[in-house]
C-alpha cells in the first residue's frame, strides 16, 4: 500500500473520458512512474467524484489531467441530433397514419393488419360466391365505429384502393418532409418541419 498516494487515482484519459482508472494508493511510486509513461495521470478525490457525475454538472479529462466543465453542446452537434430523431418522428407519424380507419361511403373502416387479413378474405368469399351464384353478393361487415353495412367485394377493393391513395400521399409527404429536415439549417428548422399532406 502506498500511503503516500491516498485519496489519488491514476486515470488513462481518451476523448475527455476515463478509458481505465485505477487507485493510486494500490501501486508503487515505480508503478505509478510506468503508468504515468504510458499516458495516465494522477487525479485528487475532488476531480475524481467531478468525473464519476458527482459534481454539478458534467465533467471532461484532458490528456493532461486537467478536469473541466463539459462545454454545452454546439449548434452542429444540437443539429446531429435533432436530424435523426426528428426523421423517426415523422416515419413513426407516417405509419400510424396509414392505419388509420378510412371513410368510404359514409362509413369508416379499420385498417390495422387483422382488418387488412378480413378485408381480403371477405374479398375472395365474396368473389367465389358471386361467381357461383351469378350475381352480387354481399356480407353484412362492422365498421371502425360500431355500424353494421352490407358491402361487396367490389365496396372492400374500394377500401383498399382508398388506402393505397392515402399510403402513396403520406409517402410522398414523408419524402418531401425528410427532405427539408435534411437540408435545414438550424434545430428551429427542424423542429418546424411537419407531416403535410
Amino acid at each position: 500500500m502506498n500511503d503516500k498516494r491516498v485519496n489519488q487515482y491514476l486515470i488513462l484519459p481518451e476523448a475527455g473520458q476515463r478509458k481505465d482508472t485505477k487507485l493510486a494508493v494500490e501501486h508503487s511510486e515505480e508503478q505509478i512512474a510506468e503508468m504515468l509513461k504510458q499516458g495516465y495521470v494522477i487525479v485528487n478525490h475532488d476531480d475524481f467524484n467531478k468525473l464519476i457525475g458527482n459534481g454539478d454538472g458534467e465533467y471532461l479529462i484532458a490528456d493532461d489531467g486537467s478536469v473541466y466543465p463539459k462545454p454545452a453542446p454546439t449548434d452542429a452537434e444540437l443539429l446531429a441530433v435533432a436530424k435523426p430523431a426528428k426523421i423517426a418522428e415523422l416515419k413513426a407519424e407516417r405509419d400510424t397514419r396509414e392505419v388509420e380507419p378510412i371513410t368510404y361511403n359514409g362509413n369508416s373502416y379499420d385498417y390495422d393488419d387483422k382488418a387488412r387479413e378480413r378485408i381480403n378474405a371477405a374479398i375472395i368469399a365474396l368473389d367465389v360466391q358471386t361467381a357461383q351464384t351469378k350475381a352480387v353478393a354481399s356480407i353484412d361487415w362492422t365498421t371502425a365505429d360500431n355500424a353494421d353495412v352490407k358491402v361487396t367485394a367490389n365496396d372492400l377493393r374500394m377500401v383498399i384502393a382508398m388506402i393505397a391513395q392515402r399510403s402513396n400521399a403520406l409517402h410522398v409527404a414523408y419524402r418531401a418532409a425528410k427532405d427539408k429536415v435534411e437540408q435545414a439549417a438550424s434545430v428551429a428548422e427542424v423542429d418546424a418541419v411537419t407531416l403535410n399532406l
